[in-house]
């Protein structure tokens, strides 16, 4: 039996700090003519794939198409195409498309943030309102982007622990008076709940792509002297969210996707658990049971012992 094999892979344009591409998706064929897809992962977060097999001919899945699974970093099987009639030859044509997150995230908006100031430091807390560059792109819910005023080069910390799943240090403000730029550098650090961190703005930083931090661990050298506000660190939680279209049956596999932010909890010495309030100041608070929420009791253990070691100097 002859088969025509006619794969049409189409990626959509996604930013990241890697040469490699970032999402792979490939198929191996079996003694029974199946053919098996997986998607190879090579970033440090979850991503939700979409795939679809516009044009195919003489095929069947067992899933609704188009279909949309979550996939982990590295290898995940994605389904299985079959020929429909076994006798007759397969067109086989398939396209795909993805985003960073998952689908529907269960976020805990009681969770406890560290101000990325450090233990024992004072600042004075700004917010910063939507900016909408491109007039079609969806506003994202629950905007908030908070701001903390530090010394130039001041240590900025991690507000939670998680793994740098983007990052960029190449910004070269050429001019001064900036309220804001796109261009600045930035750490984007992946949470267990598939949330993600966003810091802003470094003069320098520390972390590497792939690297584990936790709470309370350096992440950079503050930057933002050529703003107006001064130097400072920026911070914001985002998850994928996912709005259902308003017209359900004219599109019925039209899904609205983008971005929801977390309006985060801190722990200062002011409060334990607080909602900063713009234009207060504010001071950073690092207790031992904040730094360690999201730990295992093992975990726990290697970072107590860890903590106690002597700094080398």
């Amino acid at each position: 039996m002859k088969k025509l094999l006619f794969a049409v892979i189409i990626m959509l344009f996604h930013s990241s700090a890697f040469s490699q591409s970032t999402i792979e998706v490939k198929y191996d064929t079996d003694a029974k003519g199946n053919y098996n897809f997986y998607c190879i992962n090579n970033d440090f977060c979850k991503y939700i794939l979409t795939i679809d097999f516009p044009g195919s001919i003489n095929i069947k899945t067992y899933v609704f198409l188009p279909y949309q699974v979550v996939v982990n970093p590295g290898r995940t099987n994605i389904l299985t195409v079959q020929p429909e009639n076994p006798g007759s030859s397969v067109t086989l044509r398939y396209s795909f498309s993805y985003q960073k997150g998952c689908l529907n995230p269960k976020v805990n908006p009681d969770f406890i943030y560290l101000m990325p100031v450090g233990k024992g430091k004072e600042t004075e807390v700004f917010e910063l309102g939507f900016l909408k560059i491109n007039t079609n792109d969806p506003e994202p819910k629950d905007f908030y982007v908070v701001g903390f005023k530090m010394k130039y080069q001041d240590t900025v910390y991690a507000a939670r622990r998680g793994v740098v799943s983007g990052m960029s240090d190449a910004a070269k403000l050429q001019l001064t008076g900036y309220t804001y730029s796109s261009d600045d550098n930035f750490i984007e650090i992946y949470h267990d709940d598939c949330t993600f961190g966003k810091y802003q703005v470094f003069s320098k930083i520390l972390v590497t792509p792939g690297q584990k931090v936790e709470a309370g661990d350096p992440i950079g050298l503050a930057g933002g002297e050529k703003y107006t506000s001064g130097p400072h660190v920026r911070f914001c939680v985002y998850y994928n969210f996912e709005q259902e279209p308003a017209d359900k049956k004219k599109d019925a596999l039209v899904r609205k996707k983008y971005w929801a932010y977390v309006p985060m909890i801190f722990c200062t010495t002011e409060a334990s658990k607080t909602k900063l309030v713009k234009g207060k100041l504010y001071t950073g608070d690092y207790p031992d049971a904040v730094i360690t929420q999201e730990m295992t009791k093992n975990q726990i253990k290697k970072w107590e012992k860890d903590k106690a070691k002597p700094i080398k100097k």
